[in-house]
Order: structure tokens, then sequence, then C-alpha cells
């Protein structure tokens, strides 16, 4: 199954930080990492007054099952060091379940496809150099398509 990650961080060398996940994800043997992005800085959504982040899309081939992934990441954040904070809170690391396939999943632990693809321009622009073919499972239009409308209309920048 494939996926799309949102890795994000910044406390304590946050690229650095990116870094150390991609590796923990590439050392498992139930995950493939197809495609990296850029890493950027974005500036920080919610709780306004923190340090910028880092934030980086991976696409990622799987084995587990979305709710598996989304265990698989809780664990992963601690043992990489994340902390309990508050919502929206700094982080030392932060990922994502952005697309799983094409699911759509709402319960009360998963949201799938991300709420924030819609919300968050640095997403969108992010997913359109990832993968701009993709069709949002419940817009059913192509990432590029979406972000060029959005931006055209205004309703997002």
């Amino acid at each position: 199954m494939r996926a799309v990650l949102c890795l994000g961080s910044n406390l304590d060398e946050p690229f650095l930080q990116l870094e150390k996940a991609i590796r923990f994800l590439e050392s498992k043997c139930y995950i493939t990492i197809l495609k990296k992005g850029k890493a950027i800085m974005t500036k920080p959504y919610g709780f306004t007054e923190q340090p910028d982040f880092a934030n980086q899309l991976i696409q990622i081939d799987t084995s587990l099952s979305a709710m598996e992934l989304l265990l698989f990441i809780k664990n992963m954040e601690i043992e990489l060091g994340r902390k309990p904070s508050f919502k929206w809170g700094p982080r030392l690391i932060d990922i994502d379940i952005v697309f799983y396939e094409d699911e759509i999943v709402k319960s009360n632990n998963l949201i799938i496809p991300h709420p924030g693809v819609m919300q968050r321009e640095y997403l969108l622009r992010m997913l359109k150099e990832l993968i701009p073919d993709y069709v949002h499972p419940e817009h059913k239009q192509t990432i590029d398509t979406i972000y060029n409308n959005l931006i055209k209309s205004g309703g997002i920048q």
C-alpha cells in the first residue's frame, strides 16, 4: 500500500530530526521509501508563538494497514524522543499520514486524507511537487488541479 507521510520538527536541529526519522523508516522491512520531497521551513500552524518548522513529505510503500501505520508512527515518535505537548505545540518530531492509497478514514484516532491538506498552502505545494497527478479521494481532482484552482480563486495563500 502506498502512503504519503508529512514529517515535521521545530526543536533541536529540525532538519537533523527529519533525517533521523527517514533513517528510522528506511530501517524497517515493512516500509520502503519511494520518493522524498524537499525539506522546507514553514510557519507554525495553530499555536504561532514557537519556532518555525522543518517539514518534508515522503511517499512510502508499506505492508501495514492504515491503523497499523498510525500505531507504528506514534511509537516511532516516542522512540525518537518526542515528549507529550499541547495541540500544535513545539515538537521534536511529528509524523502525519496525509494519504493512504485512495482510502477515506474517519475515526476518533485517524482521519485520512489529512484535514490539513485543504487548509495549508505549504502542504498542498509540497504535495504538488511530490505527487502532482495523485487524485484526492474526496475531491476527485489531482493535487495539481486542486492547488492551481485554490490559488486562482484566492481560497488559499
